[in-house]
């Protein structure tokens, strides 16, 4: 599902937020790096449930956070809940509990 997710989250910046001209590039790099290894789905979703068990969101929710925190990208959203949990997992891996 992750591929669709991300898929789709590209395909909602490109045509209805218009705040990306071209996602097709975009896609190219996430499925090479799901080729290449550097994402693995079933780690990915155990991940996303462990987060989303300890912050009580959605593990749909939690996919986007991963792939940030594992790919060491900035993670845009409108979603303030996102954003707060994706702090406070980088505080927690960096010790700062």
């Amino acid at each position: 599902m992750i591929a669709y997710e991300v898929t789709n989250a590209i395909w909602k910046h490109e045509h209805l937020l218009k705040d990306l001209k071209h996602g097709k590039p975009y896609l190219s790099v996430f499925f090479g790096l799901i080729k290449a290894g550097r994402i693995t789905t079933l780690s990915l979703m155990q991940e996303a449930y462990v987060i989303a068990e300890r912050n009580k969101i959605t593990v749909y929710d939690t996919i986007f956070i991963c792939l940030a925190i594992k790919l060491g990208l900035i993670l845009m959203t409108y979603d303030e809940v996102q954003i707060q949990v994706l702090k406070n997992e980088n505080n927690r891996r960096s010790g700062q509990h």
